[in-house]
C-alpha cells in the first residue's frame, strides 16, 4: 500500500512555489503594461522644453533674432498689455496673464514663468514703474516639477549699457 502513495509534501511545495512565482510575476509586470495609459513625468519635460523654446525663440524674440528678446514685447507681455496695442511686431497672442493660451497647454497643468538676473526676478522699468518678469503661481513642493531654461538677452534701445543677460525659466507640473 505504501507504494501507491504519491509524495504529497513535495508536490505541495512545488505547486505553491510555481503559484507564488506566477503571482509575483503578475504584480511586478502588470503596472508596466498599464504605464503607457497613465500620465507620466516625461510629458511635463516635453511641455517645459517646448514652451521655453517658443517664448525665447518666437513669442518674445526681437525681429530677426533668437534668444534676444524685444524690450517692448517683453514689457507688454508681463505688463498685461494687449498684443494689438504694442507698436512693435510681437509674436505672442496672449500675455502673461493667460500663459496657458500662449503656450497651447491644457489648464490642468500648472505653469510658472520666471525671468531672473543674478538670482533675482528681473524687472523692466518703463517710466519709473517696475514690471516684474514673472507669471503663474509658485510651483508646489508636493509635486514633481519639470523646468526648462534659456539664456536670453533683452535689448533696451534707450539703455546706454547695452543688452543684459537673463535666464528665462518655465516650470511645469
Amino acid at each position: 500500500m505504501s507504494g501507491d502513495r504519491a509524495q504529497t509534501v513535495l508536490d505541495f511545495v512545488v505547486g505553491m512555489s510555481v503559484f507564488l512565482v506566477a503571482v509575483g510575476f503578475t504584480f511586478a509586470f502588470v503596472p508596466s503594461l498599464l504605464e503607457p495609459y497613465a500620465v507620466g513625468e516625461g510629458a511635463t519635460v516635453i511641455v517645459a522644453e517646448r514652451g521655453a523654446a517658443r517664448l525665447a525663440e518666437s513669442s518674445l524674440a526681437a525681429t530677426g533674432s533668437t534668444a534676444t528678446l524685444s524690450h517692448a514685447c517683453t514689457l507688454a507681455f508681463f505688463d498685461g498689455t494687449d498684443a494689438a496695442a504694442v507698436e512693435s511686431d510681437c509674436a505672442w497672442t496672449a500675455n502673461a496673464s493667460d500663459l496657458h493660451d500662449e503656450l497651447g497647454v491644457d489648464d490642468f497643468r500648472g505653469l510658472n514663468l520666471t525671468v531672473t538676473q543674478r538670482g533675482t526676478v528681473g524687472k523692466l522699468d518703463p517710466d519709473g514703474a517696475a514690471v516684474e518678469m514673472r507669471a503663474g503661481p509658485a510651483p508646489p513642493r508636493t509635486e514633481s516639477v519639470s523646468a526648462a531654461s534659456r539664456l536670453v538677452t533683452i535689448v533696451d534701445p534707450e539703455d546706454p549699457r547695452g543688452p543684459e543677460t537673463y535666464r528665462l525659466t518655465l516650470r511645469v507640473w
